[in-house]
């Protein structure tokens, strides 16, 4: 606030020096009077009895005089010294176009014609030096373009975060992976316990925390025992209910810390279908050629037992078998045409050591489940393909459910090794389960505690390509439940495509500045403006009384991360209203109200917008109208928000206080900003943002640099004591 203060400062100068001049007239007036004798004051006093209309006149005059000077000199010198100051800001700072025009002294409008001057050269040289930063920059953009379309073409999810779960780049597969079925959803259309993917959000919310987690948690072990394949691979159901595969691979620092990670996602929804299909084929075809092999089996057997059957009987039992041979053949070409078409690719498992596996089972269940699970030692060259996420509970909970149908909470583990083949037996005292008990756990969902995979015992088996089944031990006194495990080679597989990513590689393109936010919960107010997340949105309506009832008919945000506008994360929802639309609005926005059938409540796109703005600094263009607008709808929607809030008019009235337009298309025209798209709630709040960006470099030059500095010098201006 400077240039304010610098013109309060010329007042009280004013005030200051009309009081000392005041104080030394009457004081010297006084010391005058006392020195005078009895005549000569009665002489004076009689002179000003006499003539005192014309004293008072001359008083009145010199006193004018003297005001109509000062304001001259305020409005000739003073203001447009404040002008020029704030104006010279603009073009150093943001609009080397601009140019200084001004009302002033012919002393301070030189001045002024002497800056423009400069400013035409800056301009010249600037823009010979955004020349040659043009053409760096297309030729880095050339490169950054190859890279990016290579990144969109990938038919796997790239997701990079930061170690803390926020998303620095993502592409668009990743994006119909975890939040559509075929293209990107609306805001609308968005499930209401679905999330947002987007630059500076975090991962948690469209994948579990818990997965990521399990995945990253052996990290640092591997590290330090000096493991090269640190990657981790998992299942996961998207919201959208697709069944995805997800490998999670590290970033490491210089220091070999985790800084990050990629997760690459793969769809396998296709394929696991397949092997449903692929299994019923079996099935099938199981139950056609035992039957043809039984009726074929019987024909044989007659003729060998008869060999004295007449002829005719003879040819009826060759016919029997010519034609169930027929049908075995048939059913097997059926199956092969069938097969041919369903079989896919078997979806990658992590190799695990038994050992390892076996001790976050034991965890596990005595954490879970309260649980107690010993064995014998485990060699170390027992390995196991697994998704060792859903696999660890799924152990769990075949144990959960055996000392629920046992009534213990003590087993015991023995390995049977096989050649390809991994026996894990979980053995108690007693007498083995019926086998419609466990197919009846295999058609449950897997639920531990208060953690689940969206998945039934049975198809983690299918996935697993494993088997269950329980028997009696050989001693007769004990019985156990045997989980069949695929085994994997001891020697280690490479990945080449997966290799760990070193922060100090080459970045990609996207926001990797994420990566050196400082900490992730600090205190909002102390937090620098560049540094905070925003989301800038604007409203339409069916009027401007909200108070009588005017209400919401459009809405429309874009996010800014680390001081970059994403019109690619965009948020637009019309909304219907419970009142009539009125026609000098329509005039403004050209909301039709046949637009607005069919369009989602306030409730649900109040809804949406909430999810969207999470976590972010909420900003807007007389945010006053806006914010009392949404919190008029509080209590019929039960959506309130709490988010902190930036205007961009006060803010412009806090860089520029000798002007006094304020409107967005005033301040856009000062900071040298094209806008497109106006009274559209999207179009609109895109201009604001473009505002906000170019005020905060202004803002910076005022000290005015953080959150708590930037809300309490717009409390300052004349319209923050504006009501709605």
């Amino acid at each position: 606030m400077p240039r304010v203060t610098q013109s309060r400062t010329f007042w009280w100068i004013v005030l200051a020096g009309t009081l000392f001049f005041i104080a030394v007239t009457v004081g010297l007036a006084v010391i005058l009077w006392m020195q005078l004798t009895l005549d000569e004051r009665q002489f004076i006093l009689s002179f000003i009895e006499a003539h005192g209309i014309y004293i008072f006149g001359a008083t009145v005059i010199l006193i004018t005089g003297v005001g109509f000077a000062i304001d001259w000199v305020y409005w000739m010198y003073i203001l447009p010294m404040h002008r020029i100051a704030e104006e010279t800001g603009i073009i150093h700072s943001v609009n080397p176009a601009h140019r200084i025009r001004l009302v002033g002294s012919g002393d301070v409008v030189r001045l002024a014609d002497a800056i423009n001057l400069a400013a035409d050269r800056f301009e010249d040289l600037h823009r010979s030096v955004e020349g040659r930063i043009a053409e760096s920059r297309a030729r880095i953009e050339e490169e950054k373009n190859i890279l990016s379309v290579v990144l969109a073409e990938l038919p796997e999810g790239v997701v990079i975060c930061t170690a803390e779960g926020q998303v620095t780049l993502y592409n668009q597969r990743a994006q119909q992976l975890l939040e559509a079925a075929d293209k990107p959803l609306s805001a609308a259309d968005r499930p209401p316990t679905g999330g947002f993917i987007g630059l500076g959000r975090s991962i948690f919310g469209v994948v579990e925390k818990p997965l990521i987690a399990h995945a990253l948690k052996d990290i640092p072990e591997k590290l330090r025992s000096g493991h090269h394949d640190l990657t981790s691979s998992f299942v996961m159901v998207a919201r959208n209910h697709r069944l995805l595969q997800a490998v999670a691979v590290p970033i490491l620092s210089p220091l070999r810390e985790l800084s990050g990670f990629v997760l690459l996602l793969t769809d396998f929804t296709g394929q696991m279908e397949s092997y449903r299909k692929v299994d019923s084929l079996f099935q099938s075809l199981s139950v056609g050629v035992r039957s043809a092999i039984a009726s074929v089996r019987s024909a044989v057997e007659v003729i060998l037992e008869y060999p004295e059957l007449p002829p005719s009987k003879r040819d009826e039992f060759q016919q029997i078998i010519h034609r169930e041979a027929l049908s075995a053949g048939a059913a097997m070409d059926r199956m092969a045409a069938d097969y041919a078409g369903s079989i896919r690719t078997p979806v990658s498992l992590s190799r695990m050591r038994l050992r390892d596996f076996l001790e976050a089972v034991r965890i596990q269940a005595d954490a879970k489940a309260g649980l107690m699970l010993s064995g014998e030692p485990v060699e170390d060259d027992f390995w196991i393909s697994v998704d060792s996420y859903s696999m660890t509970l799924a152990m769990v909970f075949i144990l959960q459910r055996l000392g629920a149908e046992l009534g213990t909470g003590t087993f015991r583990w023995a390995l049977d090794k096989k050649e390809h083949h991994l026996g894990l037996d979980f053995i108690w005292t007693g007498t083995p389960l019926r086998l419609e008990v466990l197919r009846r756990w295999e058609q449950q969902s897997v639920v531990v505690a208060d953690e689940r995979v969206n998945a039934t015992l049975a198809e983690i088996l299918i996935r697993h390509r494993a088997e269950l089944w329980s028997q009696a031990c050989d001693n007769g006194a004990d019985a156990y439940v045997r989980i069949l495990l695929e085994a994997a080679e001891p020697a280690p597989l490479t990945y080449p495509r997966r290799q760990t990513v070193l922060a100090t590689a080459r970045p990609v393109y996207y926001d990797f500045d994420l990566f050196n936010q400082p900490g992730q919960a600090p205190e909002l107010d102390d937090r620098r403006l560049a540094e905070l997340v925003y989301t800038v949105f604007d409203t339409e309506t069916t009027g401007l009384d909200i108070r009588e009832g005017d209400e919401m008919v459009a809405l429309g945000a874009v996010r800014i991360v680390n001081g970059r506008l994403l019109e690619s994360e965009c948020f637009e929802q019309l909304v219907k209203p419970e009142c009539i639309l009125r026609a000098d609005s329509i005039r403004i926005h050209g909301i039709q109200p046949e637009m607005l059938e069919g369009q989602p409540d306030v409730r649900q796109a109040l809804q949406s917008f909430q999810r969207f703005a999470e976590g972010t600094i909420l900003v807007a263009h007389n945010a006053a109208f806006d914010m009392r607008l949404l919190q008029l709808q509080e209590q019929r929607t039960g959506v309130r928000f709490g988010n902190p809030v930036l205007d961009t008019m006060l803010l412009s009235a806090v860089v520029h206080p000798a002007h006094r337009r304020h409107d967005i298309a005033s301040i856009a025209e000062r900071l040298g900003i094209t806008i497109m798209g106006r009274h559209t709630a999207l179009g609109d709040a895109i201009a604001t943002a473009e505002v906000f960006l170019k005020l905060l470099p202004l803002l910076a030059e005022m000290g005015i640099k953080t959150l708590k500095q930037a809300r309490e010098a717009s409390q300052k201006t004349y319209y923050a004591r504006l009501k709605y």
